[in-house]
């Protein structure tokens, strides 16, 4: 990989937050441990593990500027981490490491003065922007956050000290933002372009990371070691975030601030076009070169990628509810039904309880009142249509199980058929043709970009001498007699465009486009209408417990001190706190069926709503999974990840043709011109390497 330097600044920036918190954090450092971290030195002042709570943490220190920084750490902990916090999170009452983040913050603020910035990735982000919402003062980064629990986040407030990067293919933050959560994360939210669209890479592709090799290299292995394509993506997280080449700033979020064209920021242009630009460019290289290979190769073997989809679209179905009682819906839907067998033994014991009420209530003394008050509990009426609906629901599931599992095991097998052989056959010779045109323009590209260098180098040497016949010693090339040093000429040119890859691609869309909507068929026929019965069943489960609950409390309506028997019998008897008793007794389980019962219906009623847009999110899924044989597969990763540099190196050369806009030096709008058409190039190619991504 060629190393991309970025613009020197020892101060802590996003892109060392972002790495610190998506690959050293989960580390288990201890104190005194030395971190390097994008050039610079790190050391770990104090560390926080195995807490009650679950709360892991480590506190760093920037080596050259003293600066001070909390990292939280992510889920790992299946009991205290995924149960206790977690699943606490869709609720309104904050979980213990919320506020033990908060408490630990606050002790490393107390015993090292003050934190500079506080990081962390999913789980961790959460605690990272719980602490951040009360400290507006520190500077919060975090990779791909949990959400806050409801009512943390004040939707009137702009949390300017907080900055959420989101990776392309993130499942977490995909999954937060379709169901309607993502008010619930604080702060300014980035998208970046790291990661690869595989399956067997959803754990990477939220942390940010893979581990490190022995050079520090984040990098994933694509192909077989010795054969033609085989090679390495680097996905490291702060790598794909951009930043500008004077300040070091990130360049989201609208345009930079201006700066002054000097000498001091013309240099920095033309190291930052060395190190930034031509270092992505010479990845760019090494990924379509490994491109061509395998397509010269033509070795297209299809590898068995249905298993892949089936799991892909079992945890999307499942997560559709957003809520962990869901979990496993689509397999054997163990949870849930164990949840509804728990309720069902809830309703018997309650039945017991109300029996032993009715008891109470028939009793001897009470019959006395009851002839004035006429308070009975008929159990089996109220009791029977609550168990009736809670074994309808029951089956209902079993239905949505057996549904899904059909889905799953009989017909997305059948999404593939009739595609492989053909898009092999049909598009091999396009590929072959359009990457011969596409590796002239990478070269020619590249070349640009090694003028352009030298180009604003020169100006920046020369910067300002006679400036009126700069421009023109910039269009010839020539020295000047006055001694204004020569000048690397303009480079302006236009890479060819490609003719390639449009029949293919219109096969391509054809097929995915008709598995996509059988899919989509078979899901809004088959298990949509179950969702939506449970919705129901569980509606009217509620409404039954609302009966049973006011018949119940009814009894404490018994009234022993209203009337002169029920004075007597109140002056000699405990039966009116008997009866509170029996009431209060039978109550706690009627409100956990309930409270349960809601649940239920919640999370079916968002996996209702929520289907068709799984159903819509789940075709790059099939897309990936009907191309995906073997090294063909690897091409398009390749393209992937090519297509993200492309994009990144777009989003510098905008800021760059930004800061030399409205530049009245010759010199300047000379090399505004050369910029233009650097970035059209770009985009061009962009454009062309997008054609192997569709």
């Amino acid at each position: 990989m060629t190393t991309i330097n970025n613009v020197t600044s020892p101060n802590t920036n996003d892109k060392d937050l972002v790495e610190l918190a998506g690959y050293h954090a989960y580390q288990k450092y201890n104190v005194k441990d030395k971190l390097q971290v994008n050039d610079k030195d790190f050391y770990v002042i104090n560390t926080l593990y195995n807490t009650s709570s679950g709360l892991d943490a480590i506190t760093v220190q920037n080596f050259e500027t003293n600066e001070i920084s909390v990292v939280f750490v992510g889920s790992q902990q299946l009991d205290k981490d995924w149960l206790e916090t977690n699943t606490k999170l869709i609720g309104k009452v904050p979980p213990q490491q919320i506020l033990d983040a908060k408490i630990y913050f606050q002790q490393m603020n107390n015993k090292y003065g003050e934190i500079s910035s506080v990081s962390g990735n999913s789980l961790a982000g959460a605690l990272t922007n719980a602490v951040a919402i009360e400290n507006p003062q520190v500077k919060a980064v975090t990779l791909n956050p949990a959400i806050l629990p409801h009512g943390m986040v004040d939707p009137t407030k702009e949390y300017a000290n907080i900055t959420n990067y989101y990776s392309q293919y993130d499942f977490l933050t995909g999954t937060e933002e379709s169901l309607g959560l993502g008010a619930r994360i604080p702060g300014n939210k980035f998208g970046i372009n790291n990661g690869v669209p595989l399956f067997s890479m959803l754990g990477s592709n939220h942390t940010g990371y893979v581990k490190a090799d022995e050079n520090g290299e984040f990098k994933i292995e694509v192909g077989i070691k010795g054969q033609p394509g085989h090679g390495f993506i680097y996905i490291g997280a702060d790598d794909h975030i951009v930043t500008s080449l004077w300040t070091g700033s990130p360049l989201y979020g609208g345009q930079t601030e201006k700066i002054v064209l000097n000498k001091e920021n013309l240099l920095l242009l033309s190291n930052g076009i060395q190190d930034q630009v031509k270092g992505r460019i010479t990845n760019v290289q090494n990924y379509l070169n490994n491109s061509v290979s395998i397509v010269l190769d033509e070795s297209m073997q299809f590898s068995n990628r249905v298993t892949t989809l089936q799991q892909t679209f079992q945890m999307m179905f499942d997560e559709t509810a957003g809520d962990p009682l869901f979990n496993g819906i689509s397999n054997t839907g163990t949870l849930i039904k164990g949840c509804i067998d728990h309720l069902i033994a809830l309703l018997d014991a309650a039945e017991a309880k109300c029996r032993i009420l009715n008891s109470i209530l028939n009793s001897k003394p009470a019959e006395i009142i009851e002839f004035i008050a006429s308070i009975n509990i008929d159990v089996e009426s109220l009791f029977a249509p609550a168990r009736d609906y809670l074994n309808q629901l029951k089956n209902d599931v079993d239905n949505l199980v057996n549904g899904a599992q059909n889905i799953i095991q009989t017909y997305i097998p059948e999404l593939f058929k009739g595609g492989k052989d053909m898009f092999v056959d049909a598009v091999v010779g396009e590929l072959n043709a359009h990457y011969s045109i596409v590796h002239k323009n990478k070269e020619a590209v590249y070349n640009q970009l090694t003028n352009y260098e030298k180009q604003v180098k020169d100006i920046a040497t020369s910067m300002f001498n006679k400036d009126q016949n700069l421009g023109s010693s910039i269009h010839s090339g020539t020295s000047l007699a006055d001694g204004v040093d020569a000048i690397q000429k303009t480079e302006i040119m236009n890479i060819e465009d490609s003719p390639y890859l449009l029949i293919g691609m219109k096969i391509k869309e054809l097929q995915v486009n008709l598995a996509h909507q059988q899919f989509t068929s078979l899901v809004t026929t088959i298990l949509q209408p179950i969702v939506d019965r449970i919705f129901q069943v569980a509606l009217f489960v509620e409404a039954a417990l609302s009966s049973i609950i006011i018949r119940v409390k009814a009894a404490l309506n018994v009234g022993l001190y209203g009337n002169p028997v029920g004075l007597l019998i109140s002056l000699f008897t405990d039966y009116e706190q008997e009866i509170k008793a029996a009431v209060n007794s039978a109550l706690v389980p009627l409100e956990e069926i309930k409270t349960i019962a809601e649940t239920v219906r919640i999370g079916a009623g968002s996996m209702s709503g929520n289907i068709p847009e799984m159903l819509q999110n789940f075709k790059p899924y099939i897309d990936t999974a009907i191309f995906e044989p073997g090294k063909f597969d690897d091409v398009r990763l390749y393209n992937i990840s090519t297509l993200a540099i492309l994009d990144e190196m777009e989003l510098l050369f905008n800021d760059i043709i930004f800061q030399l806009s409205n530049e009245k030096a010759n010199a300047i709008e000379a090399t505004l011109e050369v910029s233009k058409n650097v970035l059209s190039n770009l985009q061009l190619l962009k454009e062309q390497v997008n054609r192997g991504t569709l």
